[in-house]
């Protein structure tokens, strides 16, 4: 069972929970803040009732401003988690991500080195892997040397590393026919 060519892959809905927790950690802070604000109002002084107004403004602007960077940050992983996406071409595996500047990046099969399946901690809970592809280049821009395609569902990502790593053989063989399971025709 291969993967389809020109199809263009997501990486699954678990990967939305995983970029979000890279970045809410500012966000729960902040509403911990205000709680802390709304919670420490309670302490003015009642002798003095602009204290308690200027509290009571403050632990408003603290709640919207939480509020607002929440959503932001929602629609901002949103975006980066829906704009991931990648492909199987003819020729090369290419890799598209980014919202405001489209990056796509291709791996020609015949480069493909090695390919790898990464998960660390936080990827064994939410059950997904990291897949990493290493090309064929020089050890001084490594850095260009390989593809990262992350928080790819645990299964899927076994399919794209078999995949790969069939197609890659294939292309160095100099054989292009048609993959049907492991044998190709």
């Amino acid at each position: 069972m291969g993967m389809e060519n020109h199809k263009k892959h997501s990486l699954g809905k678990r990967a939305f929970i995983l970029f979000l927790s890279k970045r809410i950690k500012f966000v729960i802070f902040l509403f911990a803040l205000t709680a802390a604000g709304w919670y420490s109002e309670r302490w003015l002084p009642s002798a003095y009732p602009i204290y308690a107004i200027w509290g009571d403004f403050g632990v408003k602007l603290l709640l919207m401003i939480s509020i607002t960077y929440f959503l932001m940050i929602l629609a901002w992983t949103y975006l980066e988690y829906h704009y991931y996406t990648y492909t199987f071409t003819d020729e090369a595996f290419i890799m598209t991500y980014g919202y405001i500047v489209r990056n796509e990046m291709a791996a020609l099969y015949h480069q493909i080195q090695n390919v790898s399946i990464q998960r660390g901690p936080l990827d064994r809970i939410t059950g997904v892997s990291q897949i990493v592809i290493f090309m064929t280049g020089s050890e001084r821009d490594a850095s260009h040397n390989k593809i990262v395609l992350p928080a790819v569902g645990k299964t899927k990502a076994k399919l794209v590393q078999k995949e790969l790593l069939v197609r890659a053989r294939r292309h160095m063989t100099g054989d292009h026919g048609v993959i049907t399971g492991d044998t190709v025709k």
